[in-house]
């Protein structure tokens, strides 16, 4: 894995099962100072999916985002 992966997992070891684009972009962004493309971060996390490391699911439906659903992202046990 890259440095960028492994940014990634951290970041969702951080935020837990409600870990979306959005949220793992900041949180990212608060522990480097570098804000990475938002295509960026779910190419990598489609890679990181595929490798069995990363699980995702949709979320509830929220009226924030004119009734769309998160992708939400976990960490799966390897």
């Amino acid at each position: 894995l890259g440095e960028f992966e492994h940014l990634l997992l951290l970041a969702l070891l951080h935020l837990g099962s409600d870990a979306y684009g959005t949220s793992i972009r900041d949180q990212i962004e608060e522990r480097t100072g570098r804000a990475p493309s938002p295509g960026a971060i779910y190419t990598a996390l489609a890679r990181l999916e595929r490798r069995g490391l990363v699980g995702s699911r949709l979320g509830d439906p929220t009226p924030e985002r004119g009734g769309k659903r998160k992708r939400l992202y976990t960490l799966r046990p390897q």
